[in-house]
Parts: structure tokens; sequence; C-alpha cells
């Protein structure tokens, strides 16, 4: 369990480290990155907060806490599972703890052929497949 814990500490503090680096040394510049696009700071929002006003504060954290809650229970089923479920609640928690901060979430690698993103995403994507797989994997060994 302390995997989940490591985990989700460094997810976090790598994504807002990493934005709070870009945002000082930056500002408004990009960074090309040649005909894949460019490092640039862009304001989005959570997913939850476009829905209206109905998604305060108080909602986006009592979503987070409860889906917090039952990864980390259902991660005692699959212990080696641990480290996903510590990139998903890390990603998580770094998109919201700024979201509630700023208002917006900071995506900073600006692909041609992709929307925006940052690494609380390239965490929660990570995270979300591995979660998956291990999840494809158990019922396997259930059903045979």
């Amino acid at each position: 369990m302390i995997g989940l814990w490591l985990t989700l500490l460094a997810v976090l503090v790598s994504d807002q480290t990493l934005k709070f680096l870009l945002r000082r040394r930056m500002g408004r510049d990009a960074l090309a990155l040649g005909r894949f696009g460019s490092v640039r700071m862009v304001a989005g929002q959570l997913w939850l907060r476009r829905l209206g006003a109905h998604s305060s504060g108080v909602t986006l954290w009592s979503f987070w806490v409860v889906a917090a809650v039952a990864l980390t229970i259902s991660s005692t089923r699959a212990p080696s599972s641990w480290i996903f479920v510590g990139l998903l609640l890390g990603g998580s928690l770094s998109n919201i703890v700024e979201s509630s901060l700023r208002g917006t979430v900071s995506d900073y690698v600006c692909l041609r052929f992709w929307p925006p993103f940052n690494l609380a995403d390239l965490a929660l994507t990570a995270g979300a497949i591995g979660t998956l797989m291990e999840l494809w994997i158990i019922g396997r060994e259930m059903a045979s």
C-alpha cells in the first residue's frame, strides 16, 4: 500500500512543480517542438466543472474522496495494482488541487494531433490502462 501513496505524492508534486516552473520560466511564451506542436501554458476546465454551476469545489472534492476510498479499498484485492491506483489518484488530485486554487487546470503539452495535456493527464491515462489490465487479468484467473 505504501507504493500507492508514494506514487500519488510523486505525481502530485511532479506535476505541480513542473507547472510552477513552466509558468515562471515561460510565462506566455511557447517552446516549439517542430512539426509536433509546442510546450505552452493553456488553461482548461475539469470535465465536472464543464457541467455547470452545480459542480462547486465541494462537489469536486466529494467525488474525489469517494473515488479515492473506493479505489484504495478495491486495490487491496489486487496488491499489484497499487501503483496504477496511485497514478489515478495522484493525477486526479493534482488536477483537482489546481482547479480548486486557480479555477482552471493548466495543460502544457500541445501536440498538433491531440488536445493539450499535462503530466497529471498522462498519469491518469497510465493508471486507468493499468487498472483495467489488472481487472482483466484477475477476471481471467477467476474464470479459469
